[in-house]
């Protein structure tokens, strides 16, 4: 028995190798041949710290005297889980079941409470909420830590059974017992829904056309994106001044829709995005390949820490090629690559295999995009909203790219912030202080426009 799980183990790994090099390497010629698995992995077997005999050894006190019974499947996803999350915080095995679920997401439709989340110390912690879903209508923040849900605690768990547990029928409830920074762990009760993702909204403020794109999850954001500077256009004509692209707490999605936006506001041959991984042969250089749809206005996209991987992505490249102002507060630097790779019993392996850089070459990872102009959020006493404590990647353990030195502490004494305490009565709506701001600097730039052109006629 422990033999033939040591056996599917190496079955599970070498197919995912060679699908892996094959997925990277083919070509049409050779779709049909498969290289052998990487002799790195396979001579990891007969390393004597790890050969197949001490792994057999492990397998048989386990089954033998482990406090209960455990099955076959549950060692080997429990193995494959603790490789793929030894690498980097985004690298994982994907069961069957959580295979389909992240297939459903990037058709923009799952049942659940509407959050991009990611594990940190045995710990959920969520990265963005998604615009109009349960979490956000709810409370729920970047940075928030979520300690326990239906008072089963997280630790223990990995990530795909704490999103399992997340999960469920719509108007189903769901009680999160949650911790954030510098509060006592408090309870959210939420009521599960079917999300239909919003990838974009837009809108005209005033004479400015403002864009919203919550996710790039969804398969159609560049077509939205492209038919909302269409409808300003036709909504404003000639008085339309400028365009703001909102991209705060949207948590990224697809890369070709990172790259698709990009293309809209870039002119033919400028550079939008580029990947390096350790094979040379799969790096590669993306370039805008029409016009600039917005023909020249003025574009101030907004930023924050909760803006990671394609928000990135779209703020670096209108950013190096100093075609839009970007503004805010620090992205949250996820610029890695993943690869989801279909195993043959159903599951999948998603691999980190290259990282992303900007146009003039800064890598995005775990430093994030840094804004032209910084606009801290501010609440309705404008009183600053502090950022420093949101979770960023260069924050994960075993994040890439990240230094050792210890962070020094904050001695600065902060008031206690009373919109962030869930005990407190209703929030007071307050406005948008970093859109008021993002606006000034569009007709502002229009204003500089306009004259600059007639002083040189």
């Amino acid at each position: 028995m422990n033999s033939r799980l040591f056996g599917f183990f190496c079955f599970i790994v070498f197919s995912a190798v060679a699908i892996t090099t094959f997925y990277l390497n083919a070509t049409p010629k050779d779709v049909d041949k498969a290289p052998s698995p990487s002799p790195s992995l396979a001579q990891f077997f007969s390393m004597p710290s790890l050969d197949s005999k001490m792994f057999d050894s492990i397998l048989s006190r386990i089954k033998e005297d482990y406090v209960e019974g455990v099955t076959d499947e549950k060692l080997l996803e429990g193995a494959l889980n603790g490789m793929l999350s030894a690498l980097d915080p985004h690298s994982a095995y994907l069961n069957p079941k959580a295979y389909k679920e992240l297939t459903e997401q990037t058709k923009g439709e799952y049942g659940g409470l509407g959050m991009e989340v990611t594990m940190e110390n045995n710990l959920v912690k969520v990265i963005s909420p998604i615009d109009d879903t349960p979490a956000k209508k709810a409370g729920i923040e970047a940075g928030d830590l979520i300690v326990a849900i239906d008072k089963k605690p997280i630790s223990g768990m990995t990530l795909i059974e704490a999103v399992d547990l997340l999960r469920g029928k719509a108007g189903t409830k769901v009680r999160l017992h949650i911790k954030r920074e510098g509060k006592d762990v408090f309870e959210k009760t939420l009521a599960r829904a079917l999300i239909q993702v919003k990838a974009v909204k837009w809108r005209a403020e005033g004479n400015i056309g403002y864009i919203r794109i919550a996710t790039f999850n969804d398969e159609k954001t560049g077509t939205l994106v492209k038919e909302a500077v269409t409808s300003l256009k036709k909504q404003l004509g000639n008085k339309l001044e400028g365009l703001i692209l909102d991209v705060r707490n949207d948590p990224g999605g697809l890369l070709d829709e990172a790259i698709s936006v990009s293309n809209l506001f870039l002119t033919k041959g400028q550079e939008i995005v580029s990947t390096k991984g350790r094979n040379p042969e799969i790096d590669s250089h993306v370039y805008a390949d029409s016009s600039d749809i917005a023909e020249g206005l003025p574009i101030v996209v907004l930023i924050n820490g909760g803006s990671a991987s394609a928000s990135e992505i779209l703020a670096g490249a209108l950013q190096d090629n100093h075609r839009a102002l970007i503004a805010g507060t620090k992205s949250f630097g996820k610029g890695s690559v993943q690869v989801v790779l279909p195993l043959t019993n159903g599951g999948a392996l998603k691999l980190t295999t290259a990282r992303y850089y900007t146009p003039s070459g800064r890598s995005i990872q775990a430093k994030g995009i840094e804004p032209d102009i910084v606009i801290d959020q501010v609440q309705a006493k404008l009183e600053k909203v502090d950022e420093k404590d949101r979770i960023h990647e260069e924050d994960f353990v075993g994040a890439l790219d990240t230094t050792k030195e210890q962070k020094p502490e904050d001695k600065t004494p902060e008031a206690e912030n009373d919109t962030l305490d869930p005990d407190k009565k209703k929030k007071q709506e307050v406005e948008d202080y970093q859109l008021l701001r993002a606006l000034d600097i569009i007709r502002t730039m229009a204003i500089t426009k306009k004259y600059g052109c007639e002083k040189r006629n």
